[in-house]
Parts: structure tokens; sequence; C-alpha cells
């Protein structure tokens, strides 16, 4: 059985390559050339997060939580990519190029979630493979998950070596940034703030709030894992000044 699942998930790959090909735009926005199995990889993984997603609905999907489930899902099979810089950058250039896709076909929605997934393969990069980064900056992730068009356009066009962004780019930049609230009770509309507002745990530097009375409210909870964040920072800064 699960053979014949990797062959249809080969097939379905292959299909998608050559729709690309045949029906795609001529620019591929500096995608790499996909091999086989990194092909299967963000099939997978893209099908795992998706199905996290989708399981109600109606409610606001907790993304961090689907990316950690495909995570989990592809693991095992793909460790291989997993622990190979150079493929996760192939499947980062994969949802990069699909992800400008979605933006010029007015998909806003799923190019959030290419884009999200792409600087989460970006964070693991840093963060596990190359070691250049203490631990995963989830603020940054948090506001992948809710990116304002500003932001959207500007994370893919900064990472793609065509101009093909550029236009939807003037169209945009005047849009404000935004960040979201670390604290779960925060009274803002979706906990959103304007990002120049947000400031960082001065500790850990792992959560953000939009104000001095979330950080206050959030304590009780962020205090358990600062202590253990702040003591990875410290080690890993101490480790960068011998090296």
């Amino acid at each position: 059985d699960r053979f014949t699942e990797q062959q249809r998930q080969q097939s379905m790959a292959r299909q998608v390559q050559q729709h690309l090909i045949n029906n795609g735009p001529k620019c591929t926005h500096g995608s790499n050339k996909i091999d086989a199995i990194c092909s299967r990889f963000v099939f997978t993984f893209n099908e795992a997060f998706n199905e996290a997603a989708c399981k109600d609905p109606y409610a606001d999907a907790d993304l961090l939580s689907c990316l950690a489930v495909a995570q989990d899902a592809t693991l095992d099979e793909f460790a291989e990519v997993w622990c190979d810089p150079a493929k996760m950058e192939m499947a980062i250039s994969w949802f990069l190029f699909v992800g400008t896709q979605n933006i010029l076909s007015g998909n806003y929605e799923d190019a959030r979630d290419r884009a999200l997934m792409a600087r989460y393969f970006e964070q693991h990069i840093a963060v596990v493979l190359e070691q250049t980064q203490a631990q995963t900056n989830f603020p940054k992730l948090n506001e992948a998950c809710h990116a304002d068009m500003h932001t959207l356009v500007k994370f893919l066009r900064k990472r793609i070596s065509c101009t093909c962004l550029d236009e939807k780019y003037e169209e945009v930049k005047s849009i404000t940034k935004m960040g979201i609230c670390s604290n779960i009770q925060c009274n803002l509309p979706h906990r959103m703030t304007e990002r120049s507002n947000t400031m960082y745990c001065s500790r850990c530097r792992c959560v953000a709030y939009c104000s001095r009375a979330c950080q206050r409210a959030d304590w009780i909870t962020h205090k358990r894992c600062c202590d253990t964040n702040s003591a990875i920072k410290s080690e890993f800064e101490a480790k960068q000044k011998h090296m």
C-alpha cells in the first residue's frame, strides 16, 4: 500500500510539473529544478498541512500547529530532505515559485500558506542544519500566518530573482505592516497591531506584544518557557563568540 501511495504521489508530482511546463508561466521566478524526492516531499507536506488546516473549516486554524503536523507526517519518509540544506532550498524555491504565481493570479490565501512554508523551512535550515540562529523566530512565523499584503509581497519579491512582483509591490507598499500580539487574551481584533508598535520580550525574543499591558498579562504563561529560551539564546551566543 505504501509503495502504491508513493507511486501515486510521484505520478501527481510529475503531472504538476508537466502542467507547469506546458501551461505555466514563462518565468520560473528563479525556482530551482526540483528532483523526484523533493517533488514528493513538497506534495506530501502540502497535503498534510492542508488536511490539518481543514479539519475544522469554521475555526481559525492554528497554522503553526498545522506546520508541526506536516513535519511529523514527512519526517521519517523524507529524512533525507529534512537533513540536507540543498534539498530544503529546493523545496523553498518551489514554494516561492508557487506563492508568486498565487499572487499574480490573485489567490492571496494560498500565497500566504506557501510563503509561510518557505519561511518555516528557512528557519529549519538556520536553526537545525546550519546553526546560525539560536532558535525559531516564532513572531516572524506568526506574522507570516496572517501577513498583510505589504509583508507578503515583500517577502516573496525579496527572494525571487525576477521582476514579476515589482508592479504588485508598488501597489501594496503603502499598506501598513501588521504584527500579532503573543498574548492570546489581547483585546485587539485578531490580536493585530501596527508592527512598529510591537515589542519583543527582551530576555528571550521569542514572543512579541502590542503593549506593556499585554506583556504583563501574559507573563504567567510566558515565564514557563522564557527561562529555557533565554538559556538557549545565551548558550548559542557564547558559542558564537568562541568560533
